[in-house]
C-alpha cells in the first residue's frame, strides 16, 4: 500500500481551540502520548503518518524490538516482570536524557533494584503461606512417613469416612503413649535414687577398726567433791552442782557476774573425773598387751573426760584444733588424713591411725580391763555405776550421753562389732540433693569439723542453735574460741529450747544448701553423708566369779575387787567380708530415654528417624523448596530511550 507525501502550510491551519491543530492534522493517529511529544518538541515532519495502517497488510507482523511477545508469556506469570516504559519516554531524545545527571541515573537505578529485590522477597513469603506446595510436602510426609497408620491418612484414594478413622486411632495412639510418658517422668523425678546391696564385698582391710570411747558414770570423784565442798570457791561448788545436776539455790552462791569460760570448765572436768590411766587397767590390741597411754587419749564428751581409742588426730578433726595440751593427748603413731570418701591410700602404712582390723575373732580385736573404782563415785549420770561405750566413725565427736551402750562391773561382755558401710555412686551428684538426701564431701562444708558427717553436723548445728539463741555453748560443743561462754545450770532451759528448735529444722528441703555452714542457715540441712561407716554391735554379757582361774594380769588389788570393780570387754569382729550399700541411679536418663522410645515404639511405631524425618520435612525440604522458586529465572525487558543525536527510526515496517 503506498504512502501518500504532502507538505502542509500551517499558515491556513484555524487555531481555533475547537479545531483540531496542526499536529493532529498533520497525524493521524490515536496516540495521544505520541502526539502530546510531537506538540512539545514541534518536529517539522514533511508527511502525515498513520500509525494504524502503516504495515503491509500482506506480511505477517514483525516481531518489534524491545516489546514482549507472545512466545514470552509462556513463562509463569510469576516469573515474568515486564518494565514499562512510557512511549513519551521511549520517544525522549538524547539531549534530553543526558540532562539527567549520571549519578541519578545510578541512584535510581539502584532504587528501582532494591524495591525489585523486596517486592520479589515480599511476594515470595506470600506465595510460601499460599503455595499449595505446603499442602503437598504434608501429603507426601504422611503418605511416605515411617509412623504408623499416617499414611492412611495422606492417601487421597480412601474415603472421608476411613481417613477420619486413622485420624482417631493416631490421636489416640499418641495420647495413649503421651500419658504413660508422663507417668514415667514422674517416677523418674520423684524416685532417682536406689539403695541396693553392692555385688562387691569389702574386706577388713579397706575400712577402720571403731574408734572406742568408754566413760566413767560417775561425774565427779568423791575425794574431789569432799575437797571442793570443804573450800570456799563458790564457783567450784556451783560446778559441782551442775555437774551433778543437783537442784541449786543460785541465791546461795556469792558469784562474780562474769560468766565462766572454756578453759576454766576444762580445769574442772579434768580434776573430778576420773583419769585413762585410772580407768584402763589393761589393754590388749591385735593379741598384743598394749600401754594404753600409747592408743588411748582423753577426751571432752557430753559425759565429761572421756577416754578415746582410734580417733584421727585433731588436725585432722578440726579446721582450728585446740592444743589440748591440759588433756595429755598423745600420739604416738603416724596419723593420716582419712575420711569415709577416699579412704585408705594404697602406699599406707599398716600401722597408722586409724587402724585398720587385722582379722577376724577375739584375737585380733580390742579387749580392755576397765577399773569403775566404786568407792570414788559421788553422784552418776545414771541411776547405776559402770561405764558407757560407744563405737563410732574415727572423723566424729561422739555423744555418748544418747547413743552409749552400757558396761557393768563385774561382768565379761562380748561386743561383736558390724560395720555398715554406705557408699554412693558418682553420677547420683547430677541428681538434686533433696531428692538423693546425702552429701558428698565437696558439698558440704561444716564451720568446725573437716570432714563432713551426720553426727558432726548435727552436734555443730545445735551449738550454732545454742549460741545463737542463749549467748553461751555447753562445754563439750565446738567453739571458734576459747573465750566463747559456757552455759551453766541457769541456761539449761535455754539450752533445751535451742536443742528442740534444732531438731525441728534437722532436714528442711527448703533451704537449698550446698557449701554454706550451718550457723548462716535458718535450718541444720544435716543429711547423711553419701559415704558413711557406722557400727552396729551385738553385745553378751556373763558374770565373773572370783573362784574361777582369772588372768593375772586382769586382777587389780584382789579376785574380790576385781569382782566387784572391774569389768572385761572383748571387741572384735567375727566376719573377714561384709557387704555395703550403695546409692544409685533407680531410674537415669539411658533408662528414661529407653523406656519413653519402647512407650513411642509400641504405640506409634517411632524411632529416632522418625524425628529426624520429621524435623526435614518442617525445615530441610520447606526451605529448599522457597530456596528454589526463588532462583527461578525471570524475563526483564528493558525499553531503552532514543538518542535524538541519530534520526528518528519507528519500529514499524512498510
Amino acid at each position: 500500500m503506498p504512502i501518500k507525501l504532502y507538505y502542509r502550510d500551517y499558515s491556513k491551519t484555524d487555531h481555533n481551540e475547537n479545531k483540531a491543530t496542526p499536529v493532529e492534522s498533520s497525524y493521524r493517529t490515536a496516540d495521544k502520548a505520541t502526539l502530546n511529544y510531537l506538540r512539545d518538541h514541534d518536529l517539522n515532519i514533511p508527511y502525515s503518518i498513520n500509525t494504524l495502517h502503516l504495515q503491509n497488510p500482506y506480511k505477517p507482523p514483525q516481531r518489534l524490538e524491545g516489546y514482549v511477545t507472545r512466545d514470552n508469556f509462556k513463562v509463569r506469570p510469576a516469573s515474568v516482570k515486564i518494565m514499562y516504559r512510557s512511549r513519551d519516554t521511549t520517544l525522549r531524545s538524547r539531549s534530553n536524557k543526558n540532562a539527567i545527571s549520571k549519578r541519578d541515573l545510578a541512584t535510581t537505578q539502584h532504587y528501582d533494584h532494591d524495591n525489585d529485590k523486596s517486592r520479589r522477597k515480599k511476594e515470595s513469603m506470600q506465595q510460601c503461606l499460599k503455595n499449595p506446595d505446603i499442602k503437598n510436602v504434608l501429603k507426601q510426609y504422611c503418605t511416605n512417613s515411617t509412623l504408623h497408620g499416617l499414611r492412611y491418612v495422606g492417601d487421597s484414594n480412601l474415603t472421608i469416612i476411613e481417613r477420619v478413622f486413622w485420624i482417631i486411632s493416631f490421636t489416640l495412639a499418641v495420647l495413649t503413649a503421651s500419658y504413660y510418658i508422663w507417668f514415667l517422668y514422674r517416677k523418674w523425678v520423684s524416685t532417682p535414687i536406689i539403695i541396693s546391696l553392692s555385688p562387691e564385698s569389702v574386706s577388713l582391710d579397706e575400712f577402720p577398726f571403731p574408734s572406742v570411747t568408754i566413760c566413767n558414770m560417775n561425774n565427779v570423784k568423791n575425794s574431789e567433791a569432799a575437797r571442793i565442798n570443804a573450800g570456799n570457791d563458790a564457783r567450784q561448788k556451783l560446778l559441782l552442782e551442775d555437774r551433778c545436776n543437783f537442784e541449786t539455790n543460785f541465791t546461795a552462791f556469792n558469784l562474780d557476774e562474769s560468766a565462766i569460760k572454756w578453759n576454766s570448765m576444762l580445769h574442772f572436768m579434768i580434776n573430778v573425773s576420773q583419769s585413762c590411766p585410772d580407768m584402763l587397767h589393761l589393754c590388749q590390741w591385735h593379741g598384743n598387751i598394749t600401754d594404753c597411754e600409747k592408743i588411748f587419749n582423753p577426751t571432752m564428751t557430753d559425759e565429761g573426760i572421756c577416754c578415746n581409742f582410734n580417733s584421727v588426730h585433731q588436725k585432722y578433726l578440726f579446721y582450728n584444733a585446740r592444743d589440748w595440751v591440759d588433756l595429755n593427748i598423745t600420739y604416738p603413731f603416724n596419723s593420716i588424713d582419712w575420711n569415709p570418701e577416699t579412704g585408705y591410700d594404697e602406699n599406707v602404712v599398716a600401722d597408722s591411725i586409724p587402724w585398720r582390723p587385722y582379722g577376724a575373732g577375739q584375737f585380733y580385736g580390742l579387749t580392755l580391763v576397765l577399773d569403775a573404782d566404786i568407792k570414788e563415785y559421788y553422784c552418776s549420770s545414771t541411776a547405776s555405776v559402770g561405764f558407757k561405750m560407744l563405737l563410732h566413725n574415727p572423723v566424729e565427736t561422739p555423744k555418748i550421753a544418747e547413743f552409749a551402750f552400757t558396761v557393768t562391773p563385774g561382768e565379761e561382755t562380748r561386743v561383736i562389732v558390724a560395720p555398715r558401710l554406705s557408699t554412693a555412686s558418682k553420677s547420683i551428684i547430677s541428681v538434686p540433693q533433696r531428692k538423693r538426701k546425702c552429701f558428698f564431701t565437696s558439698e558440704r562444708k561444716l564451720r568446725y569439723y573437716r570432714t563432713y558427717t551426720q553426727r558432726n553436723c548435727v552436734l555443730e548445728c545445735e551449738a550454732n542453735f545454742t549460741q545463737k539463741i542463749c549467748h553461751c555453748v555447753q562445754y563439750y560443743m565446738p567453739t571458734e574460741s576459747s573465750n566463747t561462754p559456757i552455759c551453766e545450770k541457769k541456761d539449761d532451759a535455754c539450752a533445751t529450747n535451742a536443742r528442740r528448735a534444732m531438731e525441728v529444722k534437722l532436714y528442711d528441703d527448703e533451704s537449698g544448701i550446698t557449701s554454706i555452714n550451718a550457723s548462716e542457715t535458718p535450718s541444720c540441712n544435716c543429711y547423711p553423708g553419701c559415704f558413711e561407716i557406722n557400727y552396729n554391735v551385738e553385745i553378751s554379757q556373763s558374770k565373773l566369779v572370783p573362784n574361777f582361774n582369772i588372768a593375772e594380769n586382769y586382777v587389780k588389788n584382789s579376785k574380790q575387787y576385781f569382782t566387784e570393780n572391774m569389768a572385761v570387754v572383748h571387741l572384735f569382729f567375727v566376719e573377714s567380708q561384709f557387704t555395703k550399700y550403695m546409692k544409685n541411679e533407680l531410674f537415669g536418663f539411658t533408662e528414661f530415654l529407653s523406656s519413653t522410645g519402647g512407650l513411642l515404639g509400641l504405640f506409634m511405631g517411632f524411632s529416632f528417624l522418625s524425628l529426624v524425618e520429621i524435623v526435614y520435612f518442617l525445615t530441610l525440604r520447606i526451605c529448599c523448596r522457597m530456596y528454589k522458586n526463588n532462583q527461578t529465572p525471570r524475563t526483564i525487558l528493558h525499553v531503552h530511550p532514543l538518542d535524538s543525536s541519530q534520526n528518528i527510526v519507528y519500529p514499524f515496517v512498510q
